[in-house]
Protein backbone atom coordinates (compact mmCIF):
# COMPACT_ATOMS: atom_id res chain seq x y z
CA UNK A 1 0.00 0.00 0.00
CA UNK A 2 1.49 3.33 -1.07
CA UNK A 3 0.97 6.23 1.28
CA UNK A 4 2.13 9.82 0.83
CA UNK A 5 1.72 12.90 3.01
CA UNK A 6 0.16 16.34 2.97
CA UNK A 7 -0.05 19.09 5.58
CA UNK A 8 -3.23 21.05 6.29
CA UNK A 9 -3.79 23.86 8.80
CA UNK A 10 -4.78 22.61 12.26
CA UNK A 11 -8.55 22.39 12.49
CA UNK A 12 -8.95 21.99 8.72
CA UNK A 13 -12.14 20.43 7.41
CA UNK A 14 -10.21 18.05 5.11
CA UNK A 15 -11.55 15.00 6.95
CA UNK A 16 -15.12 16.06 6.19
CA UNK A 17 -14.90 17.76 2.76
CA UNK A 18 -11.71 16.21 1.42
CA UNK A 19 -8.38 17.62 0.34
CA UNK A 20 -9.06 20.38 -2.17
CA UNK A 21 -6.95 21.21 -5.21
CA UNK A 22 -6.30 24.84 -6.09
CA UNK A 23 -9.19 24.80 -8.60
CA UNK A 24 -11.63 23.62 -5.93
CA UNK A 25 -10.42 25.97 -3.19
CA UNK A 26 -11.62 29.55 -3.77
CA UNK A 27 -10.01 30.50 -0.43
CA UNK A 28 -6.52 29.37 -1.50
CA UNK A 29 -3.66 31.82 -1.01
CA UNK A 30 -3.22 33.19 -4.51
CA UNK A 31 -0.30 35.52 -3.73
CA UNK A 32 2.24 32.75 -4.41
CA UNK A 33 1.12 32.67 -8.05
CA UNK A 34 0.91 36.43 -8.84
CA UNK A 35 4.40 36.77 -10.30
CA UNK A 36 4.42 33.41 -12.07
CA UNK A 37 0.98 33.70 -13.65
CA UNK A 38 0.52 37.43 -14.16
CA UNK A 39 -3.05 36.89 -12.91
CA UNK A 40 -4.58 38.61 -9.90
CA UNK A 41 -7.67 36.45 -9.30
CA UNK A 42 -8.32 32.84 -8.40
CA UNK A 43 -10.07 32.26 -11.76
CA UNK A 44 -7.17 33.87 -13.62
CA UNK A 45 -4.63 31.65 -11.88
CA UNK A 46 -6.72 28.53 -12.57
CA UNK A 47 -6.75 29.53 -16.26
CA UNK A 48 -2.97 30.04 -16.21
CA UNK A 49 -2.44 26.66 -14.52
CA UNK A 50 -4.54 24.91 -17.14
CA UNK A 51 -2.39 26.64 -19.77
CA UNK A 52 0.68 24.98 -18.23
CA UNK A 53 -0.84 21.53 -18.79
CA UNK A 54 -4.31 20.00 -18.65
CA UNK A 55 -5.34 19.25 -15.09
CA UNK A 56 -2.64 21.38 -13.40
CA UNK A 57 -5.25 23.28 -11.39
CA UNK A 58 -6.61 19.96 -10.05
CA UNK A 59 -3.18 18.94 -8.80
CA UNK A 60 -2.46 18.29 -5.14
CA UNK A 61 1.11 18.17 -3.85
CA UNK A 62 2.05 15.09 -1.86
CA UNK A 63 5.27 14.39 0.01
CA UNK A 64 7.12 11.09 0.26
CA UNK A 65 7.72 11.56 3.98
CA UNK A 66 6.83 13.88 6.85
CA UNK A 67 8.86 17.08 6.73
CA UNK A 68 11.94 17.47 8.90
CA UNK A 69 13.52 20.67 10.15
CA UNK A 70 16.91 21.79 11.34
CA UNK A 71 18.16 24.79 13.26
CA UNK A 72 18.45 26.58 9.89
CA UNK A 73 14.78 25.97 9.05
CA UNK A 74 12.66 27.55 11.79
CA UNK A 75 10.01 28.39 9.17
CA UNK A 76 9.54 24.70 8.41
CA UNK A 77 9.35 23.98 12.14
CA UNK A 78 6.62 26.65 12.53
CA UNK A 79 4.79 25.27 9.48
CA UNK A 80 4.82 21.73 10.91
CA UNK A 81 3.69 22.90 14.36
CA UNK A 82 0.76 24.83 12.84
CA UNK A 83 -0.46 21.93 10.76
CA UNK A 84 -1.95 18.48 10.88
CA UNK A 85 -0.12 15.80 8.94
CA UNK A 86 -2.35 13.72 6.68
CA UNK A 87 -1.48 10.30 5.40
CA UNK A 88 -2.94 9.84 1.91
CA UNK A 89 -3.68 6.33 0.65
CA UNK A 90 -2.69 6.80 -3.00
CA UNK A 91 -2.83 3.04 -3.73
CA UNK A 92 -6.55 3.06 -2.96
CA UNK A 93 -7.01 6.24 -5.00
CA UNK A 94 -5.28 4.61 -7.97
CA UNK A 95 -7.40 1.45 -7.61
CA UNK A 96 -10.56 3.57 -7.54
CA UNK A 97 -9.51 5.55 -10.65
CA UNK A 98 -9.14 8.97 -9.03
CA UNK A 99 -5.67 9.76 -10.38
CA UNK A 100 -5.54 11.40 -13.82
CA UNK A 101 -1.77 11.98 -13.84
CA UNK A 102 1.29 12.12 -11.58
CA UNK A 103 4.16 14.59 -11.85
CA UNK A 104 7.40 14.71 -9.89
CA UNK A 105 9.08 17.95 -8.91
CA UNK A 106 12.68 16.86 -8.39
CA UNK A 107 15.04 18.53 -5.98
CA UNK A 108 17.13 21.24 -7.63
CA UNK A 109 20.07 19.02 -6.67
CA UNK A 110 18.72 16.52 -9.23
CA UNK A 111 17.46 18.91 -11.92
CA UNK A 112 17.03 22.71 -11.84
CA UNK A 113 14.30 24.43 -13.87
CA UNK A 114 15.57 26.37 -16.89
CA UNK A 115 13.20 29.31 -16.42
CA UNK A 116 12.55 31.50 -13.38
CA UNK A 117 10.03 29.06 -11.93
CA UNK A 118 10.71 27.47 -8.57
CA UNK A 119 8.92 24.35 -9.73
CA UNK A 120 9.81 21.81 -12.39
CA UNK A 121 7.16 19.18 -13.05
CA UNK A 122 8.01 15.99 -14.96
CA UNK A 123 5.25 13.51 -15.76
CA UNK A 124 5.69 9.93 -14.57
CA UNK A 125 3.64 6.95 -15.68
CA UNK A 126 2.32 5.56 -12.39
CA UNK A 127 2.87 4.97 -8.67
CA UNK A 128 5.67 2.49 -9.31
CA UNK A 129 7.86 5.44 -10.39
CA UNK A 130 7.50 7.32 -7.09
CA UNK A 131 10.98 7.58 -5.56
CA UNK A 132 10.94 7.07 -1.79
CA UNK A 133 14.60 7.95 -1.28
CA UNK A 134 14.56 10.36 1.68
CA UNK A 135 15.09 14.05 0.95
CA UNK A 136 18.30 15.68 2.20
CA UNK A 137 17.04 18.22 4.72
CA UNK A 138 20.56 19.34 5.68
CA UNK A 139 20.76 21.60 2.62
CA UNK A 140 17.63 23.58 3.51
CA UNK A 141 18.17 27.09 4.81
CA UNK A 142 15.39 29.62 5.50
CA UNK A 143 17.76 32.59 5.19
CA UNK A 144 18.70 31.56 1.63
CA UNK A 145 15.10 30.72 0.73
CA UNK A 146 16.07 27.09 0.15
CA UNK A 147 13.04 25.06 1.07
CA UNK A 148 10.75 23.16 -1.23
CA UNK A 149 12.99 23.68 -4.27
CA UNK A 150 15.37 21.18 -2.68
CA UNK A 151 12.75 18.61 -1.69
CA UNK A 152 11.31 16.13 -4.17
CA UNK A 153 7.55 15.99 -4.10
CA UNK A 154 4.74 14.76 -6.31
CA UNK A 155 1.79 16.53 -7.88
CA UNK A 156 -1.23 14.26 -8.28
CA UNK A 157 -3.83 15.45 -10.78
CA UNK A 158 -7.10 14.30 -9.25
CA UNK A 159 -10.37 13.60 -11.08
CA UNK A 160 -12.80 16.19 -9.75
CA UNK A 161 -9.99 18.05 -7.99
CA UNK A 162 -10.75 16.69 -4.49
CA UNK A 163 -9.21 13.79 -2.59
CA UNK A 164 -12.22 12.44 -0.65
CA UNK A 165 -11.93 12.02 3.12
CA UNK A 166 -11.98 8.21 2.94
CA UNK A 167 -8.39 8.31 1.57
CA UNK A 168 -7.13 10.58 4.36
CA UNK A 169 -5.97 9.91 7.89
CA UNK A 170 -4.56 12.42 10.39
CA UNK A 171 -1.37 10.99 11.82
CA UNK A 172 -0.01 14.01 13.68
Amino acid sequence: MTKLYHYVPKGSNALTVGLLSFAKNPNADISYYFKRSGAKTHAGIVKWMEGCFKGRSRGIRLLIEPLQYTKRTPNIKAFIEGADLLEVNVSAMEKDGLIDAIYVSPSWLEQKPENESDELLCKISDLSQVDFTPNDYSILDDEKGWRFAFMRYYLFVIKGGVIPPKYLKVIK
